[in-house]
């Protein structure tokens, strides 16, 4: 599916859409359509310029609902005033490049984003749009002014906070991992987690304290399993280090498909971390402990995720053991641990006899495409 996007933007719903928008963390929300923008890809292609006067990024999506984007890093945008308007950072994915700048342009209470894009000394002006009227969308761009192109600027805050949900239960607490390219403080509450030794047996976990570093994959102890509770601070930059920790982190999981749902991995906009239960583990639960295990359903890396990389004939349970001593564990039913069944493409199951709505998803471990 084509992304054509210049990109995207970010500011705030209180700050006036006449006013210069600072540098910050926020999220961008279409006025028409209520769905958010969120860098779930880093695919760039500024060559479709010459011949469409766009730029193909299939990088942008736009999520329905709050729920949705709520613990997704890629919808966490910094916004950068730069030389000729302003920059976008997510994920490690930026729009600062010489062939594109974008601009804000006041219109009521949103923005409309103006894209310049300059090529083979060719300028051309786009507007970004929403595209679509499903629940995940994408962005495209037009050369002319037409509906789903108004957007709220909203920056992080209290309500508009970044949050993390718990999806494994260990006594009143609750656990989960992500890897975000931005350092963050943790709520009240919360504790996050380097694996810093590993054997054949077991693993331990190790505490890093209140503040993760940039690119840190990590588990994270929540106080509940709603995001509401596990709220955390973006922050600019961060001295926090850590040392030796075996897991790897994976930003994006972006398989290409054909109508039929063949995979196209020639395709150069495929961004996906091939799932290898020989040499992969993966956090989920197993005879009462939190463990890292090898999963029976997974065919990608989930997005903004963590593995512990294995060696080969590595047993497929590792409990983890030592500093934090984490027992009495019991499923929460959100990563996916059975081969049979339908999932989302980060291993969230869906119940039995719920039919799955337009998108990709994995049954039996295979790339399915659900059509309306």
């Amino acid at each position: 599916m084509k992304r054509l996007v210049s990109l995207l933007i970010t500011a705030l719903v209180t700050i006036s859409a006449s006013a210069q928008v600072p540098d910050g963390f926020y999220r961008v929300k279409c006025k028409e359509t209520g769905r958010y923008l969120a860098v779930h890809n880093s695919y760039v292609n500024t060559e479709s310029a010459k011949n469409t006067g766009q730029v193909d990024m299939q990088s942008l999506e736009t999520v329905a609902g709050f729920d949705n984007v709520v613990n997704d890093p890629g919808s966490v945008l910094y916004l950068r005033n730069i030389s000729g308007g302003y920059a976008i950072e997510a994920q490690g994915f930026t729009t600062d490049r010489k062939q594109l700048k974008l601009n804000l342009i006041a219109v009521g209470d949103a923005y409309r984003i103006e894209a310049r894009i300059v090529y083979d000394g060719e300028q051309y002006i786009r507007y970004l749009r929403d595209y679509g009227e499903d629940g995940k969308s994408y962005v495209t761009t037009d050369a002319i002014k037409s509906p789903n192109q108004n957007w709220y600027v909203i920056p992080i805050s209290d309500d508009n906070y970044f949050g993390l949900k718990g999806d494994v239960k260990v006594g009143n607490s609750y656990y989960t991992n992500t890897y975000a390219t931005f350092p963050f403080e943790l709520g009240e509450g919360m504790k996050a987690y380097a694996v810093n030794t590993l054997t054949d047996n077991s693993c331990t976990l190790k505490d890093i304290g209140s503040v993760v570093p940039a690119k840190t994959p990590v588990v994270i102890e929540c106080v509940d399993d709603d995001a509401a509770a596990n709220k955390v601070k973006p922050l600019t930059e961060s001295s926090a280090t850590v040392g030796d920790n075996k897991l790897t982190g994976v930003i994006f999981c972006y398989p290409v498909l054909t109508p039929t749902g063949q995979e196209r991995r020639s395709n150069p906009a495929w961004n996906c971390v091939d799932y290898d239960a020989a040499k992969m583990r993966i956090l989920d639960v197993a005879d009462n402990k939190l463990c890292f295990v090898a999963s029976g359903s997974l065919a990608f890396i989930p997005a903004n995720s963590v593995y512990l990389p294995v060696a080969t004939g590595t047993p497929d349970i590792i409990p983890t053991d030592g500093t934090t001593g984490i027992t009495g564990v019991k499923n929460d039913a959100t990563k996916a641990n059975k081969a049979k069944g339908t999932f989302t493409l980060n291993g969230v199951r869906l119940p039995d006899g719920v039919t799955p709505q337009k998108g990709m998803y994995i049954q039996d471990g295979k790339v399915v495409v659900i059509k309306p």
